[in-house]
């Protein structure tokens, strides 16, 4: 059995119009590397599972999982657990609403191996209450750790194994810069690469609803914690 390099985790909820479009990015952006797609859904309730499904027939050469869960628990709890049902030596998020371009999946996916984890940032266009949340969010998450990070959420790569150093617990947006925290801490490598997502017209961000918000107030407090309890560490040297 062929090694896989890269394991793609796809997170879903409700995205019976765009999944094809995901897979298909994938599909024409990974190239070259052995790899996996894992789909979580998240209980949709539209055709996203049958879309899915139907893409999978279509194409019987490309190693395709489908997971589902009976209720909706959150893209920071799909993306832990999925970790363990993944094979690749990476780790990749590509969210299933066909924001990421398969040029900048391209991207990104050539630069497996430079560092232990690469991380993307965006030039944000989104709406201004969006941007100003993502901003703040970023800045106090670089003034808690003392990191100089220009963003910590995205299609990012990470060795499978460091994924698994996350509790699993988050919901929210917050899970991406507790695993990035934890990692530099642990003096993991890093670049950083720019791209160019699409950006959603209209809709209302899955992010802003309340238990997305608590979630990432609840990772803010654990990543101040657990910087707490480094620099204690490294003051009294203990290991």
């Amino acid at each position: 059995m062929e090694e896989i390099t890269l394991s793609i985790f796809v997170p879903c909820f409700n995205e019976e119009n765009n999944i094809t479009n995901t897979l298909n990015d994938i599909k024409e952006g990974v190239q070259n590397i052995s790899y996996e797609i894992l789909v979580a859904d998240d209980a949709s309730e539209d055709k996203t599972i049958e879309m899915v499904e139907k893409f999978k027939k279509n194409n019987p050469n490309m190693n395709i999982k489908i997971f589902r869960n009976e209720n909706n628990r959150g893209i920071g709890f799909n993306y832990c657990t999925t970790a363990y049902r993944a094979s690749g030596k990476y780790y990749m998020l590509i969210c299933g609403d066909a924001s990421l371009p398969l040029g900048e999946i391209k991207k990104i996916v050539n630069n497996i191996g430079k560092a232990d984890m690469i991380l993307t940032y965006h030039n944000d266009k989104r709406i201004i209450f969006r941007r100003a949340v993502s901003k703040i969010f970023v800045i106090i998450t670089n003034l808690i750790t003392i990191n100089n990070l220009k963003y910590y959420n995205g299609p990012n790569i990470h060795l499978l194994e460091n994924v698994k150093l996350c509790s699993g617990r988050g919901s929210g947006s917050g899970f991406q810069a507790e695993l990035i925290t934890e990692q530099i801490r642990q003096k993991k490598t890093y670049i950083e690469i720019e791209i160019e997502p699409y950006y959603k017209s209209s809709g209302i961000s899955q992010s802003l609803n309340l238990r997305n918000i608590l979630s990432v107030i609840g990772s803010l407090i654990l990543i101040f914690l657990k910087q707490i309890i480094y620099v204690v560490k490294k003051i009294l040297k203990i290991k």
